[in-house]
């Protein structure tokens, strides 16, 4: 019975409102003495047992919406959660692969007691690791994992990434996977625009707090040479670039900042794009 539950619901609908119309017109027809049955009662009863037995159907179909809507949530974040484990395991292969070559080169400088080579080696491989090595902790999983992702497929790119949080998300469940709307749309932005310089390929992420608001920050660096307002760059289909399906993220991303009654500013100086997004902490935080 379930299997389209959007359907289910709409037909349901659809029916209940086709019977109210009905009953409706029959009540405004009788005076006229047009189109009435037989029996007003018996049609008035019939009619309003079957609007009874649609309300009761539409529950389950609401119920079954509700679990479908839980269900499709639950897979978005497992989603972000595999993407993150993917991207783990590739650092991992990655890593035993360059471990077991580095060390391959540190033994033969040993061996051949080249000592001030492998001092320089060792310190250099050392600032390698420490460029690396990411630390974030938002005070939300999904969206950890999320930056995880996003900053190693920055660097994996040779795109230089500053990350800064000086705060700890207090965010519902219920909220999370529209935070992680916004933050991934804009960095991933902010990764597109850097992948096509030539130099000078680095992004900044910021996030902190004020009394009232979460504030989050990303800039970076791009060659958009037109000068653009930046309201433009909200509208739905507005793109720096060519191709179908582009100038979309902004614009998504500006209705879900909307909906939680925050704020987004976009500055577009020397050669910078900066956004600037003000979510108040209670939108997130509340059920």
């Amino acid at each position: 019975m379930f299997k389209d539950s959007y359907k289910n619901a709409m037909m349901i609908y659809v029916v209940q409102m086709v019977l109210i119309v009905i009953l409706v017109n029959n009540n405004f027809m009788k005076s006229l003495d047009v189109f009435q049955p037989k029996n007003q009662e018996l049609f008035r009863i019939f009619i309003g047992i079957l609007i009874f037995i649609l309300n009761g159907f539409s529950i389950f179909v609401l119920r079954e919406l509700y679990a479908k809507n839980k269900e499709e949530r639950q897979f978005l974040i497992n989603s972000i959660r595999f993407k993150y484990i993917e991207e783990q395991n590739r650092i991992y292969r990655q890593n035993h692969h360059d471990i077991k070559n580095h060390l391959i080169i540190i033994s033969e400088l040993v061996k051949e007691k080249r000592y001030s080579e492998l001092e320089n080696y060792l310190s250099s491989y050392m600032e390698e690791i420490d460029k690396n090595l990411v630390t974030i902790n938002t005070g939300v999983n999904e969206i950890d994992i999320l930056l995880y992702s996003k900053i190693s497929n920055a660097k994996s790119k040779d795109i230089e990434v500053d990350f800064k949080c000086d705060t700890q998300i207090q965010c519902s469940k219920k909220h999370v996977l529209n935070l992680v709307s916004v933050l991934g749309n804009l960095i991933d932005n902010a990764i597109e625009a850097c992948d096509e310089m030539e130099k000078d390929k680095y992004i900044i992420i910021e996030m902190k707090e004020d009394p009232i608001d979460y504030i989050f920050y990303i800039k970076n660096r791009y060659n958009f040479q037109t000068n653009v307002k930046p309201s433009i760059f909200f509208e739905e289909g507005f793109s720096t670039k060519e191709g179908r399906g582009r100038g979309e993220g902004l614009y998504i991303v500006r209705n879900i900042v909307e909906k939680y009654s925050g704020e987004i500013e976009v500055q577009t100086d020397g050669g910078y794009f900066d956004v600037i997004v003000e979510i108040p902490k209670f939108s997130l935080e509340g059920d």
